[in-house]
C-alpha cells in the first residue's frame, strides 16, 4: 500500500508542478516551497518500501509489483524536480544539475541491485 500511495503522491506532485509553471498565479511560491518536501515524502515511501523487500524473492506475489511502483514513484519524483529545476535555475543550470542528479541515481540504483538485492538465482553469483 505504501509503494501504491507513493506513485499517487508523486504523480500529483508532478500535476501540480506542471501547473504551477503554466500557471501564473500571485501565490505560486507557497506551493513551489511545499513541493520539494511533498517529492521528498513520496520519495522517502519509495525508499521504504525497496528496503523492506530488499531480502523478498522476486517470485513471491507482489515484491516486483511493489519495486515497479517504488522505482516509478522515485523516477516521477525526479521529473517533477527536473521541471522545478529548469523553470526555477533555466535551461543551463538545470541541466547540470540533472546530470548530477542522474548520475547519483544511477550510482544508487547500481548499489541497490548489486549490494542489497543481488539476483542469487544463477550459482556463483551470491555475495
Amino acid at each position: 500500500m505504501l509503494a501504491l500511495l507513493s506513485v499517487w503522491i508523486a504523480l500529483g506532485a508532478l500535476i501540480v508542478s506542471i501547473a504551477v509553471v503554466f500557471y501564473q498565479a500571485d501565490d505560486r511560491e507557497t506551493v513551489v516551497t511545499l513541493l520539494p518536501y511533498t517529492i521528498a515524502l513520496s520519495a522517502t515511501f519509495a525508499a521504504a518500501v525497496l528496503w523492506g523487500l530488499r531480502r523478498a524473492p522476486r517470485d513471491e506475489p507482489g515484491v516486483s509489483g511493489q519495486r515497479l511502483q517504488a522505482v516509478a514513484s522515485i523516477v516521477l519524483n525526479s521529473v517533477t524536480f527536473a521541471v522545478l529545476l529548469v523553470w526555477l535555475h533555466g535551461f543551463i543550470d538545470a541541466t547540470l544539475g540533472l546530470a548530477l542528479e542522474g548520475g547519483f541515481l544511477i550510482f544508487v540504483y547500481w548499489l541497490y541491485t548489486r549490494v542489497l538485492v543481488p539476483d542469487t538465482t544463477k550459482p556463483g553469483d551470491s555475495l
